[in-house]
């Protein structure tokens, strides 16, 4: 069992806007064609400027393909239709809000469009999920939004003018391994019962029914692959569910999570606004704010229904910048498009900007990305102009949402890895959080194996204070709780820890104060802690042992080794014996590699044989990975590399765990910064270094790693993500 210096964290890994802009068409002209290119694979991960927006789902298909649909993360948009909008453009007599457009229509468009392209366009752009609001006004069908209509949207037989659905249409069938769902909400007169279905049958007729998903053989949990096989890529949600064609599914094989944080009627607030229209209340900040607070809160703690596709809003809440929608058209003469936008795409413009920092950010990391699917936007072009002049590139906001179908992991996040006694390895998970949280990340960290089956760990927090929890042999977990008083964690401040547990159910632990001093306290088997707390190990002159880091190791007596590092890096053995007592020698020194008087380096690691011999792993000063035998007699042997494609591994921490059969298993972060694993089996041959997989196949990376060797043989890496 190993401990890690105390570490410095390394910078973030959010993507620089810079990065995710790079290669993409800027203000708003669609994207140039990405140059061909070998397909990412789940190694790799989906890199947010290579990407061929306008064929993304076929070009990551070896990373999407086994995937559900509700589990792909898309881009959406947001009424769709709304692009078309103008202060001219008419009036949808049967919407919500048809009055406020006919008495107000620069007011009413400002709020109402929320895209800036066409759909074919948004499309290209990577959006595969439209909300699609259809009016029948004059018997035609519009576009429309709130109030307000758009364009023509299915041809008109009458004039013979053609509609949107046309170029919709061709692009859909120009990219059959695309997948495109359509949510479909219309608005008719009370004397047309019929008007829902006609518009269900003319999508149908348009798109090609052969193209769309039969509800009755696939569904929201069905893979790309499947999809695919089916030769389905067009799945339509009629929210009114008037027809019983099989190609188109309930609105309810959907649900929203919306992070609109009001919902008051338009009319109203824009009679309130109009009162005082040259006292506007700046709705930006706060808008946006409070749309992406209530986004982190959905996609933190709320699963949904794991049978529907959901819909995250990722837009803000119209209803709250009707204010400074008045004061802006008011103010500019009745223009509804004050500063060159629509109001609603301006505000689009600049919230976007924020969305874009957490999904390329804290958003990318495994707990929040694993747990979306469309998010659904205004503006999802993003090209264009900031208010202050400066260009947004096109297909930026896409590539942000479409990388988080290869997560990042938040450096410092605590991930674990186990290994079955087969040599199986499992899969790279997240420990769960303190409060509720989705994840742990803090600081040092320690685990260890007892011997019912459960782990025990210890770990401080990003609050710096430490923490404890149980993994129980049945993989249910004890929660997070406090070990120390405020006044006891800021003395000890986040100093290296180990852990190790005897037969006997106890568990000890070690740990350097701020000081230096070498503390222990155990954990009996009851729950209980050691009354006096972290106590002071003596040296051979009866003052507190010095060290700048610790290892620890249980015997079979329920005694305890403990390496510990002098503050010049000389590695010293000292032991505490089952009844509570120091070995009256003191500490002493590990000879070092070469007939050199003492062994100095870096980390340092040690585990216990069934016959009391124990075994020593450390990084020396070369950087390199050491290890050396102790006897049960206390003899030596000499220092040795485990060979890493025939050299020694050059490594800044590493960590050893013994195994009843007598072999051990030895976990190392490279120069790298890879995790990689080997074995010694009980004869002393070693195998070759592997690297360990992290989520989604990578390589792992960490800045630490521990190992701990489970009774049944498996054993559980504990690293702390890089």
């Amino acid at each position: 069992m190993s401990r890690h210096d105390l570490r410095r964290r390394g910078t973030s890994t959010t993507l620089a806007l810079a990065t995710l802009t790079a290669g993409l068409a800027v203000a708003g002209a669609p994207a140039p064609a990405a140059a061909a290119a070998p397909a990412p694979t789940v190694a790799e991960g989906i890199d947010p400027a290579g990407l061929d927006l306008g064929r993304w789902m076929s070009g990551t298909a070896e990373i999407i393909g086994d995937r559900p649909l509700n589990r792909i993360i898309m881009p959406g948009s947001h009424n769709a239709g709304s692009w078309s909008i103008t202060d001219r453009s008419g009036v949808c007599d049967t919407a919500s809000q048809a009055t406020l457009a006919r008495d107000h229509p620069q007011i009413a468009a400002t709020l109402s469009v929320t895209q800036r392209s066409s759909i074919r366009q948004q499309l290209e752009g990577g959006s595969r999920f439209l909300d699609l609001r259809l009016c029948k006004q004059g018997g035609r069908w519009y576009t429309y939004h709130g109030g307000p209509l758009g364009g023509l949207f299915f041809d008109d037989p009458a004039t013979g003018r053609t509609g949107e659905i046309n170029e919709i249409a061709a692009w859909i069938r120009d990219h059959p391994e695309e997948i495109v769902t359509i949510e479909l909400s219309t608005s008719a007169p009370a004397d047309d019962p019929g008007a829902n279905s006609e518009a269900v049958r003319l999508l149908g007729q348009a798109m090609g029914t052969a193209r769309m998903a039969d509800r009755n053989t696939l569904s929201p949990t069905s893979t790309y692959r499947q999809f695919m096989a089916a030769s389905a890529h067009v799945v339509l949600l009629d929210n009114k569910a008037t027809t019983d064609e099989p190609w188109a599914w309930p609105g309810s094989r959907a649900e929203g999570r919306n992070s609109y944080v009001e919902n008051k009627d338009w009319a109203s607030l824009l009679k309130e606004a109009l009162r005082n229209p040259f006292k506007p209340k700046p709705a930006t900040d706060l808008i946006s704010r409070r749309s992406i607070d209530r986004n982190h809160q959905v996609l933190s703690t709320d699963k949904g229904d794991p049978a529907k596709l959901f819909v995250l809003s990722g837009g803000v809440d119209s209803a709250l910048a009707i204010p400074d929608a008045v004061w802006e058209v008011v103010s500019h003469g009745l223009d509804y498009t004050p500063d060159g936008e629509p109001y609603m795409l301006y505000l689009a413009r600049e919230h976007n900007n924020r969305l874009l920092g957490r999904l390329a950010g804290d958003w990318r990391h495994s707990a929040i990305a694993g747990n979306t699917n469309v998010v659904q936007i205004d503006h999802v072009d993003m090209g264009g102009r900031r208010g202050d002049g400066t260009t947004v590139a096109s297909g930026v906001m896409s590539a942000a949402i479409i990388a988080n179908n290869t997560p990042t992991t938040a450096p410092g996040t605590l991930m674990s890895v186990e290994r079955r006694a087969d040599g199986a390895p499992g899969t790279a998970e997240p420990l769960p959080g303190a409060y509720d949280a989705p994840e742990f990340a803090g600081g040092e960290e320690a685990v260890a194996a007892m011997p019912d089956g459960s782990l025990q760990f210890l770990a401080y927090g990003n609050d710096r204070r430490m923490y404890h929890n149980i993994r129980r042999a049945n993989g249910t977990w004890q929660g997070w709780t406090r070990v120390n008083d405020d006044a006891t964690d800021q003395r000890l401040n986040g100093g290296p820890l180990a852990l190790t547990g005897t037969a006997d159910g106890t568990l000890h632990a070690l740990t350097v104060d701020r000081d230096g001093q070498l503390l222990h306290t155990l954990r009996r088997p009851d729950g209980s802690w050691q009354e006096v707390g972290w106590a002071g190990v003596a040296d051979n002159e009866g003052r507190v042992m010095k060290a700048r880091d610790v290892a620890v190791t249980a015997l079979r007596d329920n005694s305890v080794k403990v390496l510990a590092s002098d503050r010049d890096g000389a590695l010293r053995l000292t032991e505490r014996y089952a009844d509570g007592t120091w070995a009256a020698a003191g500490r002493r020194a590990l000879p070092g590699v070469g007939g050199a008087p003492v062994f100095a380096g870096g980390d340092l690691s040690l585990t216990a044989g069934p016959d009391r011999s124990v075994q020593i792993a450390a990084i020396g000063q070369d950087g390199q990975v050491w290890h050396l035998v102790q006897d049960a007699r206390g003899v030596n042997s000499a220092w040795g590399n485990p060979l890493s494609g025939g050299a020694p591994l050059r490594a800044s921490a590493v960590s050893l765990a013994g195994l009843a059969d007598g072999s051990a298993q030895l976990v190392a972060v490279g120069a790298d910064g890879v995790v990689r694993h080997t074995v010694r089996a009980a004869d002393g041959s070693w195998t070759a270094f592997e690297a360990l997989r992290g989520p989604w196949n990578r390589r792992l990376g960490a800045t630490s790693a521990q190992i701990a060797g489970l009774p049944d043989g498996d054993t559980y890496t504990l690293v702390s993500a890089r």
